[in-house]
């Protein structure tokens, strides 16, 4: 059963600025991305560990001592005259913070993009096997293992599969096999771009579909056993669910007239923007983050 926080004005233990403009946290420490590149922090020491000089970023996440990132480079022509990161040369790179090494995972000049990380794995998008590669492309899922140097690609087809995701051993996606034009990809949050929610188990190599609806089904989180995901069903208003991965139950988390999307999820708690409060056309409006406790 979902029971929703109450609605008191959140008061932090704490309080701290850091500059940047996006950040990905594992545990007590936090990457930041900014005009300087990446920062990594120590919040409980408050120190700096690191600062890694990115040209453009397209994604990054941070793993214990391990911080990947898709940088551009290796591109030539700037994102602004190249319009999206479709038709970029964008590659994968991966800092140790023990060690203080870099290296660079990827050396395709097609795009590779959106990394996530947990432990020694790594997941992002890849459009290398896409021959047009326009926007929206279709994105392949890559795996790739740390200690062995040995990627596989867990996608196949057209469609696009898109914003992965990977914890406890276990990757997530929004898959695009079922999406009939290349052109409803760019539709976004609409009834017809109808992907759906696959998962992919690291140790017994095994794909099992999450969420398969005649409708769209996007943006993938995972925690532990809890996936949540938005899903928009014949309107523009979405809405969150949570599936069970051990029990095989899944839960309709929100059920209001108003966009509820773009879900995170941590152990039992699961959060997301709601526009109860306010909406606008293509932004979130003043309405805060809501929160969620998930009990079996």
């Amino acid at each position: 059963m979902f029971n929703p926080a109450k609605s008191e004005r959140f008061q932090p233990i704490e309080k701290r600025e850091l500059a940047g403009w996006q950040g990905a946290l594992d545990g007590d420490r936090l990457v930041t991305s900014g005009e300087v590149g990446l920062t990594i922090t120590d919040l409980v020491a408050n120190k700096k560990l690191a600062l890694i000089s990115v040209k453009q970023v397209a994604g990054f996440d941070i793993s214990g001592n391990f911080v990947v990132w898709s940088d551009l480079r290796n591109e030539k022509t700037p994102i602004g005259e190249l319009g999206s990161y479709d038709v970029a040369n964008a590659d994968i790179f991966l800092y140790d913070l023990t060690t203080g090494e870099e290296r660079q995972l990827t050396t395709d000049p097609s795009a590779q993009v959106n990394p996530k990380i947990w432990g020694n794995y790594i997941v992002w998008m890849d459009n290398a096997s896409d021959e047009i590669k326009e926007y929206p492309s279709h994105w392949q899922i890559v795996l790739y293992n740390i200690k062995t140097d040995e990627y596989k690609i867990l996608t196949a087809g057209s469609g696009g599969h898109t914003d992965p995701d990977i914890d406890a051993g276990l990757v997530v996606w929004e898959d695009g096999r079922r999406v009939t034009e290349r052109g409803l990809r760019a539709g976004g949050n609409v009834p017809e771009n109808n992907t759906d929610i696959y998962l992919y188990r690291i140790d017994t190599g095994e794909t099992v579909p999450i969420a398969t609806e005649d409708y769209r089904e996007g943006r993938p989180q995972i925690s532990g056993g809890l996936v949540t995901w938005e899903v928009y069903n014949g309107s523009h208003s979405g809405d969150v669910f949570v599936h069970d991965i051990v029990t095989g139950k899944t839960i309709q988390v929100t059920d209001l007239d108003v966009d509820q999307r773009s879900p995170v999820i941590s152990g039992q708690f699961v959060a997301w923007m709601d526009e109860r409060n306010g909406s606008s056309t293509h932004d979130v409006g003043p309405g805060p983050p809501q929160l969620g406790h998930i009990r079996s």
